[in-house]
């Protein structure tokens, strides 16, 4: 994700939206019910088991600045980890409602699994990644075809997660199944064609790495980010179904090497918070920043707006005995109505593709 629906003056791993959480696990949970099961129960085991695997956020360490980069979306999203969430979720359901429904915990466990699975694979469709294989596996998977918070997905999932809820009606909670998988595969739909379309307006065969994010609430304004030469290049691409083809050629950073200067060396303090940074982005390492006392390398991935390549997080790196330290993008004045002009097409600087 590159943007979240709201101003706020630092920013660093926006979670996936968890309204969009709670309303997919209902609607999941109660889809998998059985026909003549009491419905608050197995909402609420859905809920509990949906909403679990975000506890990671609860891990705090003051001595360690990419702690957050470490845990979220790490083993509590995994599949081996998912069977205790499960558990412990319909556990709770069925202790809360004892003596009110007849329901038991075995009643529950395919309801709180329905939940459950839906964050695994919710979170995977986003741009963050999630260690669904852990710990068979560290790849942070990321199909890329929703953004972290999209109200575009997230609205008519509240909506019908409720009507389900209070209507006792499965076929609206399917509904809402239907409609995330709609989503999500329009999204996958159109991330593909931003790679491909990103691609052909390059035309360059030295391109080595090369993908495409989705923005805020929309399936229309994609970030570009390539690496050329040893330098990040990305730009806004706006791919609509009823207009033309846009493309906006925005900023460039270096990207960064283990020659860059003012790295630090591996072993030390720094070179580790350096090389798990690095295994977080998976090599989209740009630099930010590099002076005489410090380097500052970023994730390009991830930025405020899609011409951008100002890095949402990034991590200086003091030439001295001083602790590396994260840093935070900020909104700028200016950016929300430059959004607007991205997503509306109206961006001055737009080229249309033929």
């Amino acid at each position: 994700m590159c943007w979240l629906p709201f101003p706020c003056k630092s920013l660093i791993l926006p979670p996936m939206d968890n309204l969009a959480h709670a309303a997919l696990g209902i609607c999941c949970g109660l889809a998998a019910r059985r026909a003549n099961a009491p419905v608050a129960p197995a909402a609420l085991a859905a809920l509990l088991a949906a909403e679990a695997p975000d506890l990671d956020i609860l891990i705090r360490s003051a001595n360690d600045p990419l702690v957050a980069f470490r845990w979220h979306r790490h083993f509590t999203h995994s599949f081996v980890f998912l069977p205790i969430i499960v558990l412990l979720s319909a556990l709770l359901a069925a202790w809360f409602f004892k003596g009110k429904h007849e329901t038991s915990t075995k009643a529950l466990l395919i309801p709180a699994a329905a939940g459950g699975l839906s964050h695994l694979l919710c979170d995977a469709c986003t741009s963050f990644g999630t260690m669904l294989l852990w710990p068979f596996s560290n790849e942070r998977i990321a199909w890329d075809c929703v953004a972290v918070v999209d109200l575009a997905v997230t609205l008519p999932l509240v909506v019908l997660a409720w009507r389900a809820w209070k209507s006792h009606r499965h076929v609206l909670a399917w509904l809402g199944v239907s409609w995330f998988v709609f989503y999500a595969t329009l999204g996958r739909i159109q991330h593909n064609r931003a790679e491909a379309i990103l691609q052909q307006w390059i035309g360059n065969p030295s391109v080595t790495r090369i993908t495409a994010k989705p923005t805020i609430s929309n399936l229309i304004l994609w970030r570009g980010i390539w690496l050329e030469n040893g330098v990040w290049r990305v730009a806004a691409l706006r791919i609509s179904p009823f207009s033309v083809t846009q493309v906006l050629a925005g900023e460039s950073r270096v990207a960064w090497t283990p020659e860059t200067p003012g790295t630090p060396l591996a072993g030390t303090h720094a070179g580790s918070i350096l090389t798990d940074f690095s295994e977080f982005t998976g090599g989209w390492n740009s630099v930010e920043s590099s002076t005489s006392q410090s380097l500052t390398v970023g994730d390009i991935r991830f930025a405020m707006l899609a011409d951008r390549a100002k890095s949402l997080w990034a991590v200086r790196l003091p030439d001295n005995d001083q602790s590396p330290e994260l840093v935070r993008a900020e909104l700028e004045p200016g950016d929300w109505s430059h959004f607007a002009e991205l997503l509306s097409g109206s961006a001055s600087d737009y080229k249309t593709l033929p």
